[in-house]
């Protein structure tokens, strides 16, 4: 039941007749590797030939590209100092309106009176404090346990008391009055 258009495997050609079946396996292995290796370094060789060619372009690319940055940079820098610049101008005339409104304002009576009773309000206030006798024979009780002499216990104590009032006085005028 063969195909009377197929061809007998007798009359199909054989390889060589002179080589056995094993060199002519041979021979066609190295023309394959002879192949793959020219092909191998037709490939490598337009390989360095395309990098070659990137490098050169991708070198002067890259060195415009750098100036370009730089140039950018140089640029936005400018531009933040002038900004810089503008904000500490905006500043300085927002601080000079803000004086300027301050002064503007008319102070009325009510508050001329606020700033001008605050510093003898709180002079009076450590004056009684420090005129309390509990205050006055504590003190005195300590300075008698350095002397024996009375007229150096009172004079002593009325100092003390004078230079802690003072000392109060200057810290509460200088820190916590806003005049």
């Amino acid at each position: 039941m063969a195909d009377p258009k197929a061809t007998p495997i007798s009359q199909l050609p054989r390889g060589p007749q002179d080589d056995d079946d094993q060199q002519f396996i041979q021979n066609i292995l190295k023309q394959m590797n002879n192949d793959n290796q020219e092909s191998e370094q037709a490939y490598q060789e337009v390989q360095q030939n395309y990098n070659k060619q990137q490098f050169a372009v991708n070198h002067a690319e890259q060195h415009a590209i750098n100036q370009k940055k730089i140039m950018e940079q140089q640029a936005l820098i400018a531009q933040q100092k002038a900004q810089q610049g503008q904000y500490e101008q905006m500043e300085d005339d927002e601080y000079d309106q803000y004086e300027e409104e301050e002064e503007e304002l008319p102070m009325t009576f009510v508050d001329k009176l606020k700033r001008e009773i605050k510093a003898p309000l709180v002079f009076f206030v450590l004056f009684f404090v420090l005129c309390l006798p509990q205050l006055r024979k504590v003190l005195s009780a300590q300075i008698a346990r350095f002397t024996q002499v009375k007229s150096l216990e009172l004079y002593g104590s009325s100092f003390i008391l004078g230079l802690v009032g003072a000392i109060i006085f200057y810290i509460i005028n200088k820190f916590l009055i806003k005049y």
